[in-house]
């Protein structure tokens, strides 16, 4: 009988994750493992820390090694397993497929934006949790506030679904991924805003990834430029009322500082990136008291002992609406 294992590292070492992915990552007779280095080091753990992994999934016959398949971390994966059937690509789906899948992942949507769309830095594989929420819950009237664009994987995906993208502004406070994000948006002919600054009343400092509140420059940091809540509105002149947050935690001191931030949103889609789950705790309390409610969730997280892995991707929404 033809079966499967599914293991990811190097093939000299690695860790079997086939339990893991059947029970997190299936979806009726299918199992979706999206690319990425980073994401799948967030979920599976990382058993080669700062070298490129792939997965493997081995076909055995009667526990004889029939076929071996690499997944690079650019391929996602996703099994048939009614028919022990694999695809590497989104768009190489057969049409019975994608309907199926498309029900819980809207497949066919995203696929036709990969195709429509260019990317100069990166690529559309990373980050499709966040795509699909915003393709699942974004209608196209929106006006969105997104707090981190990064190279503008999620920025262009959002602005394609608006029916005009001038109501999206997207920050970025790293002025070199700021012009990144800026080429990957003008070479699509697209006209979101781009604010290259941190939401904060308070003075930051960054290094790589983290970001830290701090009068003083310290070693190895560089200073962040910052725009609060009230010059923001003034600058753009458009009252959002959906927020979209992949800000590395920095939600927390943006809601203490800014409360009057949620003022007239309606739908919220985050990364729950924080590690300190007390903060994660006051902003549920917080949307609560405010009237939202989970949407939508799902596991993930720079590693499996991330505070919020079983809920990283969340999307809340006013209820009622």
């Amino acid at each position: 009988m033809l079966s499967i294992d599914i293991k990811y590292g190097s093939l000299y070492k690695n860790i079997d994750i086939t339990q893991f992915v059947l029970d997190n990552c299936k979806t009726e007779n299918y199992i979706y493992v999206p690319a990425g280095d980073v994401i799948r080091a967030s979920i599976f753990g990382d058993p080669l820390p700062g070298r490129l992994k792939s997965i493997f999934v081995i076909e055995k016959e009667s526990e004889t090694v029939k076929d071996i398949h690499i997944i690079k971390d650019t391929d996602v994966l996703i099994i048939d397993l009614c028919n022990l059937i694999m695809y590497k690509e989104l768009s190489s789906l057969p049409v019975e497929l994608k309907l199926n899948f498309g029900l819980i992942y809207n497949v066919d949507k995203l696929i036709k934006l990969h195709n429509k769309l260019k990317i100069k830095h990166g690529n559309f594989n990373s980050e499709l949790p966040e795509q699909m929420m915003a393709i699942n819950h974004i209608k196209g009237n929106e006006k969105i506030l997104e707090i981190g664009g990064n190279i503008g994987r999620n920025s262009l995906i959002i602005s394609s679904l608006l029916t005009d993208s001038k109501n999206l502004v997207t920050l970025e406070s790293d002025t070199e991924i700021a012009l990144q994000l800026t080429e990957n948006r003008d070479i699509n002919n697209l006209q979101f805003h781009i604010e290259n600054s941190a939401l904060s009343l308070r003075k930051l400092i960054q290094k790589n990834w983290d970001t830290i509140v701090s009068d003083e420059l310290l070693p190895g940091y560089k200073p962040v430029n910052t725009i609060t809540l009230d010059q923001l509105n003034d600058k753009y002149n458009i009252e959002f009322d959906t927020l979209v947050l992949d800000c590395e935690g920095a939600f927390y001191y943006i809601l203490l500082d800014m409360p009057e931030i949620l003022n007239n949103i309606n739908l919220i889609i985050m990364e729950n990136d924080y590690h300190n789950l007390e903060h994660k705790l006051y902003i549920d309390n917080r949307l609560r008291e405010e009237n939202f409610e989970v949407v939508y969730s799902h596991f993930g997280g720079w590693d499996n002992t991330c505070p919020c892995y079983n809920n990283f991707f969340e999307t809340w929404k006013k209820k009622g609406l």
